[in-house]
Parts: structure tokens; sequence; C-alpha cells
């Protein structure tokens, strides 16, 4: 059994206390002074809140020599130096700083403070890079960019997807987003497409299966980026491929899922939500009509 993830936050999520796990149920959107950096362009170029990466400061472990740059592989942050030799990946990155800009002057100065790799619901999959991405506020208090209840300011909960970037209005995939990565913090969507296997540098997968995925995950069921669940609402998933099963005897099946939205909806995954679209019952389809199949658990 796992918890899906809207798109959209429930405050008291991941607080102390909470019995959801961290990369189940989840923190907003990584953010530093209120901007966001859920994107950021490795070449420099502004995202939608007008941050851009101004410079790079490789941490004391990393290789020493001349210039570095930021850069994404297999979903991973890693330094480079001129001749796009990696320096630096995994734990020798703590310690970097990122200098963010905004309007043309710093902004403010993330830091990778820690570093984890963190198990894939996947057979089969490679274990995914975490970092703990931390600033300090106008008060000097160290602040993880994922806001939320953590033990630590510095607790690695945020993954990294590269050359893509994704549409949480819409519930879209952005390709082909070249320079371009994305920040997930812990339970997010994002997040999640990640650790069921769908990472854009770390799988074989396309953008319609991760689109899918997106909109699986958010109970996007018509398509149009509404969400018709709520954080920590429990679902159990397979895919089409055959690399996320089931774990429990289901109850009834919810949904068949493709990058469209839902085919077909038996069971909503909140009992009696109407939704603003017309689908079929799914007694013609199947897990083979689409990437995955969600159903909804037996009631412990």
């Amino acid at each position: 059994m796992i918890t899906d993830d809207p798109g959209v936050i429930n405050p008291r999520i991941g607080e102390k206390g909470s019995s959801c796990p961290i990369w189940q149920c989840g923190f907003n959107a990584a953010e530093v002074f209120g901007s966001s950096i859920h994107e950021l362009h490795l070449g420099g170029q502004a995202n939608a809140a007008g941050l851009r990466i101004l410079k790079v400061v490789p941490g004391p472990a990393a290789a020493a020599g001349g210039h570095v740059r930021l850069d994404v592989a297999g979903d991973a942050l890693v330094l480079r130096d001129a001749k796009g030799a990696v320096v630096a990946a995994g734990e020798a990155l703590v310690g970097t700083r990122i200098v963010l800009a905004k309007k043309g002057q710093p902004y403010a100065t993330v830091m990778i403070a820690s570093h984890d790799r963190v198990t894939r619901w996947t057979e089969g999959s490679p274990e995914a890079d975490a970092y703990g991405l931390v600033y300090v506020d106008g008060n000097h208090i160290e602040r993880n960019v994922c806001t939320g209840y953590h033990d630590s300011p510095r607790a690695p909960i945020a993954l990294v997807l590269g050359g893509e970037t994704y549409d949480l209005d819409a519930k879209e995939v952005r390709p082909d987003a070249q320079g371009w990565f994305s920040i997930a913090c812990a339970g997010s969507a994002a997040a999640k497409l990640s650790l069921l296997g769908y990472g854009p540098q770390s799988s074989h997968t396309t953008p319609d299966q991760r689109q899918a995925t997106l909109k699986m995950i958010t109970a996007d069921y018509c398509g149009d980026g509404h969400s018709y669940t709520e954080n920590g609402t429990p679902i159990q998933w397979e895919n089409v491929q055959g690399t996320v099963g089931l774990t429990a005897e289901p109850a009834a099946i919810e949904a068949v899922w493709t990058a469209a939205g839902a085919l077909c909806v038996d069971q909503t995954r909140i009992a009696d939500t109407e939704i603003e679209c017309q689908l079929p019952r799914c007694g013609a389809y199947d897990l083979s009509d689409g990437e995955w199949i969600t159903y909804v658990p037996m009631v412990q």
C-alpha cells in the first residue's frame, strides 16, 4: 500500500507525529525565501520565479582545480570541470554552495548539506540520490528548501530529475527541457515519479509513460489537471512493465491510466467523489490498455 500526492499541499502532512513516511506524504515544493526553486536551469536562465544560478562553489571534498559547473547525470547532481569530467558526486558534493540571483543581484545561497541513497519502489531500479538542501534565512536560521517538519534542517529529502520539468497545475510532463532540472521534495508527485522508476535520466521510460504516472499519482481522472484526491490517501498500483506490483489484496479497481488521464473509473480514490467528466467503467479495459492500473485497498 502506498499513499498518493495530488500536487497540492496539506500543511499538516509531514509534521512531527505523522504516521505517514516522508517519501509517501510530503513537503511543499522547494523554495527559498518564498520563491520557488522546484526547477532551475544549469546554464543560468531564470525560472518562473525569476531565480537563476549565478555560480557554484565546490565543497571541501570536491577535487581541487579550476572552474566547475553543476550538472545532472542519471538524475543525480554532479560537478564537472572545464573538460566535462565529473570531479564530484554523491557525498563529495556536501558543502557545495549554489548561489542564486534575482533581478541581477545575489538572492540566496543554497548549500548541499547532506547526501543519502534512497531505495526506489521498483524491482531492478538503481537507488535514488537524495540531498539536504539548505539556506540561511533573515534570522540566521538554517532552513531546508523543502518546507514542513523534519528532524533536521539538513535532512536529505530532495531528489533531482534532469532534463525535464513538470507543470503541476496541468499535471503534465515538459520533456526535452535542455539544461533544466527539477528539485522534487519527499512526498511530492515528482519525487514519487522517480521512486516508481520513471525518472527521465534514470529510466528508459518515454514522456507519455511519465505523464501517465503523474496523472495516476495525482488522480487526474479527466486529464485536465484537476486532482481528485488528498495527500495521504491510500491506493495500490501496478504498471504494465511489471516493475511495480501489488503488495496486498485490493478491494476494487480504481482506474486504468494513460498520458491523457483515466481510461475508465470503477471507484474513485476518495469514496463518492463526483468527477467532472464522463468515463466508462473498467469492465472492457485492463492493464494492457494503459501504463498503470490502480486499486482501492482493503479496509484494515
